[in-house]
C-alpha cells in the first residue's frame, strides 16, 4: 500500500520498513526518514519531529459501503489471493504477540490485556481508549466528552468495528442496524444522516486497534470505563 502526502510542498512516497513498539514504521524514499503510522510523526532521519497531514480512515465492509451509497463502484483486484498459512488455524486460536513482536516494544501497559481491542481517540490534549468489550456491554454505544465536546462512541454493526463522531446528542437507541440519536439524526452504515440526507460527520482522530500499540503510542492514556 502506498500514499503520497506532501510536506512543505515536497511529495513523499512511503513503504513499510519494520516495527517499533509493536506498530508499523513507514519509510519515505525521498528523505530516508522513519514515520509513525498512527501519529504521522517522523521518529528518525532528516525529517525527525515533522508532522505529516492526518486523515481519519474508517474500516468498512463492501456491504456497509453499498448500504451508504448503492451506486458506489467496487474495484476488484485480479491479483491472486494468497493461500492461508499452515499456521493460520493456530493463530486463530492463540491470540498473543510473538516474541519477535515483543522485542520491538519498550514495555507494556498492564491495565488492559495486550490483545484487547478497542478504539483509541486523541486530540492535542487528550487521549482515551474505549475497549470494545465495555462499549458492547453498555448497549453498543456510549456518550462521553472530549475537551469539552460531546462525542459518541459506537459499534458499527455491519463492519463490527468501533468508531467515534462529535455530537451534542445525549441519548440514542438501536433500530435494527440504525442508531437513532435524540437530536433527530441517525447513524447508518458508518454515515451520519439528517432524515434521508447524509451530513458531514465531524470526527476526532481515531484508530480501531489492539491495546498494546495504542498504549505504547500514548503512554498514560485514559481508559473509558475503569482502570
Amino acid at each position: 500500500m502506498s500514499f503520497t502526502p506532501t510536506i512543505d510542498g515536497q511529495l513523499l512516497h512511503f513503504e513499510f520498513r519494520g516495527l517499533f513498539n509493536g506498530v508499523s514504521l513507514l519509510w519515505d524514499s525521498e528523505t530516508g526518514s522513519y514515520w509513525h503510522h498512527i501519529t504521522g510523526k517522523a521518529l528518525d532521519g532528516p525529517m525527525k519531529g515533522r508532522q505529516m497531514p492526518m486523515y481519519n480512515l474508517l474500516l468498512a465492509t463492501v456491504e456497509q459501503a453499498l448500504d451508504g451509497d448503492p451506486d458506489l463502484m467496487v474495484a476488484i483486484s485480479d491479483r491472486e489471493i494468497r493461500k492461508r498459512s499452515r499456521w493460520a488455524p493456530l493463530t486463530d486460536r492463540v491470540r498473543m504477540l510473538s516474541d519477535r513482536m515483543h522485542r520491538t516494544m519498550r514495555g507494556e501497559d498492564p491495565r488492559r490485556p495486550e490483545m484487547d481491542i478497542g478504539l483509541g481517540v486523541w486530540t492535542n490534549d487528550t487521549q482515551t481508549y474505549y475497549p470494545m468489550e465495555v462499549v458492547n456491554d453498555e448497549g453498543g454505544f456510549v456518550f462521553d466528552r472530549i475537551d469539552g465536546r460531546g462525542v459518541l462512541i459506537y459499534i458499527e454493526p455491519t463492519a463490527n468495528t468501533v468508531a467515534a463522531l462529535y455530537t451534542e446528542a445525549t441519548g440514542a437507541s438501536w433500530d435494527g442496524t440504525v442508531l437513532r440519536l435524540n437530536n433527530g439524526r441517525h447513524v447508518r452504515a458508518g454515515g451520519l444522516f439528517d432524515g434521508d440526507s447524509e451530513v458531514r460527520a465531524e470526527r476526532p482522530m481515531q484508530v480501531f486497534t489492539r491495546w498494546y500499540g495504542y498504549a505504547l503510542t500514548f503512554p498514560g492514556t485514559e481508559i473509558y470505563g475503569g482502570s
